[in-house]
């Protein structure tokens, strides 16, 4: 249920912070009217451990009370399902904004009940797809919870009316955002990657080549060598990169380290939003993007037409689903559980070679997985017209 301002004097209110400008106006403004507000910062990978140390501690320093939450481990979790599942949106995009709302709400409701609150507060801004996205997963996760969303209501809205106003409030506060989030640039980041956004970048006239990255270097910038790197799939799932078997936060890491320093993984699309529009998205993702070759390449050696075509329908599905703030929902689950049967047994040592953007070659020296799925040979065994098939586990030599 929602709730009016008017209403919020009575009740404690939590509300997520996560470093962006709308949120962190919105907790000052509400503190400095007196209402009971904790503030629930969630490290999901947005940035360094000490950038995020020092925001929390600017924001305890305003008075506002803080209880930090780790959710690396969940927010890796959910980025390398997707990766799996190959379940990118519109144009590429690997739904790293819709993901985190997700893990956010899922993450912070039990501690806003420990902490006695019982109200969920956001910052996004009305209209938006974070409004819809953090409404159904509150309905979802916590509804007994009501949740206020601030820009529906006409005090808030007359307090703060655009991100100048919310970034002069900010300022006088003595509190700083996260880096890359101004009045006039917007920055949502994660572990699985960042978005962009701005009134330059809204012109569709206007290129992203341009754009200063935070997750590594324009294909201009990347270093003029191949750089070959190699992943491990097990499952339908990357598990290790360069032979190092780390745990899901840590090999996205790692990921976004290597695909970011050779320019992979900028998405510019014109995306179908939920409200029914159309909006540009601009969209870091290099690790993503990086270990959803190997993947894909390890699916390929395990599915026939009918499992493939059936794939890419179920994630379409479920990207839409993550999109639109129903990823716990009948059709994802349905979706991840056909997935899962499809992709389940797809394994190999995937080599990728990267360069300036690209992945301009990959190899499997190690194939596993289903044996019933057959290559035809062409060249080897004596070539000719003396064509034979064989099972497809086992080195690739044709």
């Amino acid at each position: 249920m929602d709730l009016s301002l008017s209403e919020l004097k009575r009740r404690k209110i939590g509300i997520c912070l996560s470093g962006g400008l709308s949120s962190l106006a919105l907790a000052s403004w509400l503190h400095g009217g007196g209402y009971d507000v904790e503030a629930f910062v969630l490290d999901i990978g947005q940035c360094p451990g000490k950038d995020l140390r020092e925001f929390t501690g600017a924001v305890r320093a305003a008075g506002i009370p803080v209880r930090e939450v780790d959710a690396r481990r969940p927010m890796a979790d959910a980025a390398l399902d997707v990766v799996a599942f190959q379940a990118h949106y519109d144009g590429g995009y690997w739904n790293t904004t819709g993901l985190s709302r997700a893990v956010i709400v899922e993450r912070v409701v039990p501690e806003l009940r420990r902490s006695g609150a019982g109200v969920l507060a956001h910052g996004c801004v009305g209209g938006g797809n974070d409004q819809r996205r953090f409404e159904r997963y509150g309905a979802h996760f916590a509804p007994d919870l009501a949740v206020f969303a601030p820009w529906r209501d006409p005090e808030v809205l007359a307090a703060l009316p655009d991100r100048e106003a919310m970034a002069r409030h900010v300022a006088s506060a003595g509190l700083v955002c996260m880096p890359g989030n101004t009045a006039e640039h917007s920055v949502d980041g994660n572990l699985a990657g960042t978005s962009h956004e701005d009134a330059g970048l809204e012109d569709l006239g206007t290129t992203a080549a341009g754009l200063e990255r935070l997750m590594g270097a324009s294909p201009r910038q990347a270093p003029d060598r191949v750089e070959t790197v190699s992943v491990t799939v097990e499952h339908g799932r990357p598990v290790a990169l360069d032979g190092r078997r780390l745990p899901p936060e840590e090999l996205l890491e790692l990921a976004n380290t290597v695909g970011g320093r050779n320019g992979l993984g900028l998405t510019d699309v014109v995306e179908h939003r939920i409200n029914g529009t159309k909006c540009r998205g601009v969209y870091e993702a290099p690790g993503m993007e990086l270990l959803s070759h190997a993947v894909r390449a390890a699916h390929e050696t395990v599915t026939d037409r009918g499992a493939a075509d059936t794939a890419r329908f179920l994630a379409r599905q479920l990207a839409v689903c993550v999109y639109e703030g129903t990823a716990h929902g009948r059709t994802a689950r349905a979706a991840r559980a056909g997935l899962a049967e499809i992709a389940g047994p797809a394994g190999a040592t995937v080599r990728l070679d990267l360069y300036k953007g690209g992945v301009i070659g990959r190899a499997l020296p190690r194939i596993g997985g289903d044996a019933d799925v057959l290559r035809q040979r062409r060249f080897t065994g004596g070539g000719g017209h003396n064509w034979d098939s064989a099972p497809l586990a086992g080195p690739a030599s044709g």
